[in-house]
């Protein structure tokens, strides 16, 4: 997808203020990505580090969403930096890949696993047959990192949609979700173990109760 400078002046301004007033840093630039030739697919991100950030929009959401609920779909995504999510994530996955190559490590430096498989010369262990038995030991506990990881992200993205509602955006944001999850043909309503089970994002009607939720606490608050 190619990446071409964002033309919609009135957005523009309001995006860099906002991530100003929130980040405390401007915005570097605002791109916009021709996500149209590929696909109908919509998504909204950020990225970079201290005054670097970038805000990229795909085409597909300027032409889905009126500009309040752009607004709120990059709230969203400023709740995952206020909130360190993407540093929390890198540590996490780091910390994961080096206890999974410890346990290679270990696996194939393990003599009486290799004899109990018929491979009985210490100089002759083929590290593909290492590989094998490191995949075998290692597949259980795969799937239950998989599981903490989803979990995890989901509740990320409820922290994320909860700092969206805190900037006053709580309906612009329930509508750009709909939208979002229309035009994407995404399911909006699964079972709640399947979800909490195979999918890194909560499905639309949990987040949805879930945003009004925190609305209404907000009301009764003030």
């Amino acid at each position: 997808m190619r990446m071409n400078a964002f033309c919609h002046v009135p957005l523009i301004g309001r995006v860099c203020f906002f991530f100003f007033t929130h980040c405390a840093a401007a915005v570097a630039a605002v791109a916009q990505v021709d996500a149209s030739k590929r696909s109908g697919h919509s998504n909204a991100y950020m990225y970079g580090f201290f005054n670097n950030k970038r805000i990229v929009l795909y085409d597909t959401l300027l032409g889905q969403c009126a500009d309040d609920e752009i607004l709120a779909i990059l709230a969203h995504e400023l709740g995952h930096w206020k909130c360190r999510h993407t540093p929390i994530l890198f540590v996490l996955s780091m910390t994961v890949l080096l206890l999974q190559l410890s346990l290679y490590t270990f696996v194939s430096n393990s003599a009486g696993l290799f004899e109990s498989f018929g491979f009985h010369d210490r100089e002759d262990r083929p590290a593909l047959i290492g590989l094998i038995l490191f995949s075998f030991i290692s597949g259980p506990s795969d799937v239950v990192i998989e599981f903490l990881s989803n979990i995890l992200s989901r509740r990320f993205e409820f922290q994320a949609d909860r700092f969206a509602v805190r900037q006053g955006l709580p309906q612009e944001l329930a509508s750009g979700l709909v939208k979002l999850h229309k035009e994407n043909k995404s399911n909006p309503n699964i079972d709640f173990l399947y979800s909490t089970y195979h999918f890194s994002h909560p499905p639309l009607v949990e987040r949805l109760r879930a945003i009004q939720k925190e609305a209404d606490a907000r009301k009764k608050d003030k």
